[in-house]
């Protein structure tokens, strides 16, 4: 199990760097454009590609350069949409150039560390997919790296873009709710033929010549050496040695706009539980599980999903004094409403709400789903602006500690302590 940066993965991932350290970046001027370069063309690198062109269309401030991936047909595909990009398999090579101002990284998890600091090193702003890190370890160093070069960085949760978040934080510091006690979510869904169990795209591998070859060594890096195998490059979500699963791939995203509206730091304990109860696909991560944290802002937090059944609790703020009912912000059983959010008062405080408010409850409109592109503009706006983005590194950081120790916590089968002002594990 990995359990953090060790030399061996610091040496792979940021070779080169001593010499990236000669130039910071350069200073942009007010009409210069952004270089940007998308690492990882997979769908969801894909989607970032579009988000990253669509700012380009609409107001000419980026330029996609560069184009990163070990699978030739995804760079081939990626390169009819930015034809003018120049295409590379190795992201060393890329980020040697030095007309390069941001990096978007879409990779398999144990590779968002490595990419992330040799981009830093090399003076460049990052957009990196959730999970920010592969463990809590990295995100420490990360994190650390972005205040030390004072680079922007922006991890890919979308929502904490939209108005959705900053209403029902400013709903929390009104004190609306009384003092919030407990929130819980979910991100569920059920497939039958297994989540992520994506195509796998026959004849494609390190023997294969042309659209098929795929540069396997370079693909594994940091991680666990091994014979190719086809179900781990495709279907990488499945596995320990490159995701957390649930928690990393599901989890983040709820976990991440809690924090926001709640302003907390680290959590002080951490649990994780479920398990592989339905899929017998060879998969190593579980289809069902919960991430459990107590927070120093004394209130705990219930995260539970599942890929066998879309039915999750429902997303809720419960407070002493009233409790916010919110719809699913991604996906689930359709009928529930996710643009609205439902402020119910506590029966004790019943006669108290309506003389202040007038009315049984308050409905807040207008706070669902906004799409992707709000958040990759406010990462534009931000490298131009040197502005903090929605979702900077020091959350990010703080995120990770829950979703890494709830894996953990799973595989080990223990409860962590943590020492909620830096993050640090305190039993282990």
């Amino acid at each position: 199990m990995q359990t953090g940066i060790t030399r061996r993965n610091f040496a792979y991932g940021v070779a080169g760097v001593s010499a990236a350290l000669a130039t910071r970046g350069r200073i942009l001027g007010a009409n210069d454009r952004i270089n940007a370069a998308v690492i990882g063309l997979g769908t969801r690198g894909s989607w970032l590609l579009e988000g990253a062109l669509h700012r380009a269309g609409e107001k000419s401030d980026v330029a996609v350069v560069a184009l990163c991936d070990v699978y030739q047909a995804r760079l081939s595909r990626a390169a009819k949409k930015a034809p003018d990009a120049k295409q590379y398999t190795h992201h060393q090579e890329l980020l040697d150039r030095k007309d390069i101002d941001a990096v978007l990284i879409a990779t398999p998890d144990h590779w968002h560390a490595p990419i992330t600091l040799a981009a830093l090193d090399g003076g460049r702003d990052v957009y990196c997919e959730k999970p920010m890190t592969h463990t809590l370890e990295e995100a420490a160093v990360v994190a650390a790296k972005v205040r030390e070069t004072k680079r922007v960085m922006q991890i890919g949760v979308q929502a904490l873009s939209w108005a959705r978040w900053h209403k029902i934080r400013d709903v929390v510091q009104a004190g609306t709710l009384g003092k919030v006690v407990a929130v819980q979510g979910t991100y569920s869904r059920n497939d039958p033929n297994g989540d992520w169990n994506w195509r796998i795209d026959p004849g494609a591998g390190p023997d294969a010549a042309g659209e098929g070859h795929i540069d396997w060594k370079q693909w594994l890096g940091p991680a666990t050496q091994r014979a190719f195998d086809a179900d781990r490059f495709f279907r990488f979500r499945k596995y320990w040695d490159y995701s957390g699963g649930i928690a990393t791939d599901l989890h983040y995203h709820i976990v991440a706009p809690f924090h926001l509206a709640l302003e907390n730091e680290h959590p002080v304990r951490v649990s994780g539980m479920g398990g592989l109860w339905i899929y017998n696909d060879g998969r190593e991560v579980p289809d069902t599980f919960m991430t459990a944290a107590d927070f120093p802002g004394k209130y705990s937090m219930m995260v539970q999903s599942s890929q066998v059944n879309e039915i999750g609790p429902l997303m809720v703020l419960r407070g002493t004094h009233a409790t916010m009912h919110l719809g699913d912000e991604w996906e689930g059983p359709q009928g529930r409403n996710t643009s609205i959010a439902r402020i119910v008062p506590e029966t004790p405080f019943r006669d108290e709400f309506r003389k202040k408010w007038s009315k049984d409850e308050i409905v807040i409109d207008n706070v669902g789903n906004e799409g992707d592109q709000k958040h990759m503009d406010n990462f534009f706006d931000c490298v131009r602006s040197r502005e903090q983005p929605n979702c900077p590194a020091d959350l990010g950081h703080k995120v990770m500690t829950s979703i890494d120790l709830s894996v953990r916590s799973y595989r080990e089968n223990k409860t962590f302590v943590v020492d909620p002002s830096s993050g640090r594990i305190l039993n282990g």
